[in-house]
């Protein structure tokens, strides 16, 4: 039995770990380039901290962007995959990789020009706004390499092959972390960039890991093979449909990084520390976030190549499966924050005034995590089934009601700045309810891709 066939029949529990784990260990090592950049300039003062905070909300709106594609070539492929269409599954990952680079491309020079724009808005410190600036300015350049990271992810995870990513995000990571004190620093032979050398050192090992990835996907005994093709039939029809899946979860993407840059500008209010307490939260909340973004992966390619077997229930019982253990998990995660919320917070920072705003924020974000898991992985059953937009009605309003619901607390009450950090926490536990309710409706089970 091939390794496809047996998500589309047996049992489901080694199938779902199967994909899991290899994601999981993915995007935890994702989140250890975030963990290394933060240690690093962690050494260079408050003030860089927080220029790391900033514009990683920057990061995140790239991110966002980055899934206008992914999402729609990965739910195409797991079609076909479940449909036993190989060919057209390596046709629709390779025209994929096209259509990702040209977006890049034509989003990456209006971004450079928007990033004043963005600082003016949230409002920071002229020093706090030049670390940021500094850090984000390679990334910007790098948006063609992180734009085809994301597809290429997406279509190993799409094939079944969740381990290949594994491997060579190792090997990505294993080189981000030894170029970053070199950088940053200027040891040896090297210049010291700064806390722009943390941001060239993932730009680097981001491109080794695209030019290792491509080279494994064009072997005839990889999953998807990307064949060099006289004719890859790129339509603007094929691609304006890739990005109408991959649109709703752009434009949550890009409205949740925007809204982090609002609260930030309500946190500014309160000092420097506390933006740095931001980061903080999202390195620690990176254990439930990037667990369940992992589990996810195997909710969306079991749903995706099941529906592509015609087989619905299967799919949604894969779904709440893994929605089950990623509720206890994360349910754990934030007991752990509740009990050992100062030991975490000291870990990037002797400034004991930041490590009294981190702890502040990881003991409200405890009560979160478990609704914040299981929103992931039911917005990872829309992607695989390609409907995307239920969640999108979901995340919009909830993710914009963050902002008013901040200042409400933040100056119209005794809480101060943690009225920001219950914001949100609050909306993170409404949009798990919500999202676990409407995909329980199963509707999306008759979704055309």
């Amino acid at each position: 039995m091939n390794r496809n066939h047996t998500l589309t029949d047996g049992p489901l529990l080694p199938a779902i770990f199967r994909l899991a784990m290899p994601a999981v260990l993915s995007f935890l090592l994702q989140g250890t380039y975030n963990f290394v950049d933060t240690y690093f300039v962690g050494f260079l003062g408050a003030e860089s901290l927080a220029g790391i905070s900033t514009g990683s909300f920057i990061l995140w709106m790239l991110f966002g962007l980055a899934s206008l594609i992914s999402i729609g070539v990965a739910a195409k492929v797991s079609r076909r995959v479940g449909e036993q269409n190989r060919q057209e599954a390596n046709c629709t990952a390779a025209r994929g990789v096209w259509y990702t680079l040209g977006t890049a491309i034509v989003l990456a020079v209006p971004f450079y020009f928007l990033l004043p724009t963005l600082y003016n808005f949230m409002q920071t410190s002229a020093q706090v706004t030049a670390a940021g600036t500094a850090y984000i300015v390679p990334l910007v350049i790098g948006l063609p390499i992180i734009f085809l990271n994301f597809t290429i992810v997406g279509i190993f995870n799409a094939s079944g092959d969740t381990r290949t990513p594994l491997i060579l995000k190792i090997i990505a990571l294993s080189l981000n972390a030894l170029l970053d004190p070199l950088f940053i620093f200027g040891l040896g032979p090297f210049p010291a960039f700064g806390i722009a050398g943390a941001a060239w050192a993932t730009v680097i090992s981001r491109i080794v890991f695209t030019i290792l990835a491509l080279r494994k996907m064009h072997r005839p005994d990889c999953p998807i093979h990307l064949q060099i093709l006289d004719k890859l039939g790129l339509t603007w029809t094929e691609y304006f449909d890739v990005v109408r899946i991959g649109l709703p979860k752009a434009l949550t993407g890009v409205l949740f990084s925007g809204i982090y840059m609002a609260l930030t500008r309500v946190t500014a209010e309160f000092g420097t520390p506390n933006i740095a307490a931001l980061r903080i939260g999202h390195i620690f909340e990176g254990l439930s976030f990037f667990t369940a973004a992992g589990f996810s992966i195997a909710a969306s390619t079991l749903v995706g190549q099941n529906l592509g077997a015609r087989q619905p229930q299967r799919a949604m019982r894969a779904a709440w499966m893994v929605g089950g253990i990623v509720f206890v998990y994360t349910a754990l995660v934030g007991l752990a924050f509740r009990l050992f919320a100062d030991n975490l917070a000291g870990v990037f920072s002797t400034d004991q005034s930041v490590i009294i705003a981190g702890a502040s924020y990881l003991m409200i974000l405890a009560w979160s995590q478990p609704f914040m898991g299981i929103e992931i992985v039911m917005e990872g059953g829309f992607s695989g089934a390609g409907n995307t937009l239920p969640p999108m009605i979901i995340q919009v309003p909830l993710t914009l009601l963050r902002y008013p619901v901040a200042l409400a607390l933040a100056f119209g009450t005794s809480l101060g700045v943690e009225g920001v950090w219950w914001a949100i926490s609050g909306s993170s536990l409404f949009k798990g309810i919500l999202m676990t309710f409407w995909f329980s409706r199963g509707r999306w089970r008759h979704t055309k891709v």
